[in-house]
């Protein structure tokens, strides 16, 4: 067995660990503020949408370049998507109120929107970091990738409640784990943006 193998491999394999950890931190720091979880989230999935694609970038440089790249649009995107989510828990709370078929029906509803709320933000930020448009098209496009790649849309909602499951049963993963949560996610994102690309190019 070559021992310089073995160094390389390990070299590698350490080499990954310390990037997902730096740019887990980052992400952490950025976000303690709070008006920034927007833009901190999209500087992450930056960072990530570069190594998926595997271009050499180092962490602290290109996640302060996504970061001030994105923060208007992804702030203002955070703002309407806060908005969204009070609206949706006090009409369901209101709901809850109600009686009978009256409250099944506004439940039943409200819950299904939630639903495509919840698939729609799963492409926000992939969405956002690899295409350059407006940000009604970027919620446009999120909903329509997250109906259109269904499939996709279900793991990728699976390993957020994965990595929110782990990080609350073993707390100290938190320190790596949503950075490779996000790169899982872009990952399967991309390869849904390559398909859809490739469909669109056959019928020009």
């Amino acid at each position: 067995m070559n021992i310089f193998s073995i160094d390389s491999g390990f070299y590698r394999f350490l080499e990954k660990f310390t990037n997902f950890f730096l740019l887990n931190l980052l992400w952490f720091l950025m976000c303690i503020p709070i008006i920034t979880i927007f833009p901190a989230t999209a500087a992450m999935f930056g960072v990530v949408r570069q190594w998926v694609q595997k271009k050499d970038s180092g962490v602290f440089k290109s996640f302060f370049v996504y970061f001030k790249e994105n923060f208007k649009q992804s702030f203002l995107l955070g703002l309407l998507w806060f908005v969204f989510a009070l609206l949706f828990y006090f009409n369901i709370n209101i709901s809850l109120q109600m009686s009978g078929i009256a409250k099944i029906i506004m439940v039943s509803s409200l819950l299904f929107i939630c639903l495509f709320f919840v698939m729609t933000t799963i492409y926000l930020f992939p969405v956002m970091v690899h295409y350059k448009m407006r940000w009604t098209l970027i919620i446009k496009n999120s909903f329509l990738f997250s109906i259109s790649q269904l499939w996709v849309t279900i793991r990728c909602i699976l390993i957020l409640l994965l990595t929110v499951l782990i990080s609350y049963v073993i707390p100290i993963s938190s320190i790596i784990l949503w950075s490779i949560g996000g790169y899982l996610t872009y990952a399967l994102c991309d390869k849904s943006f390559k398909k859809i690309e490739l469909l669109v190019q056959d019928n020009v």
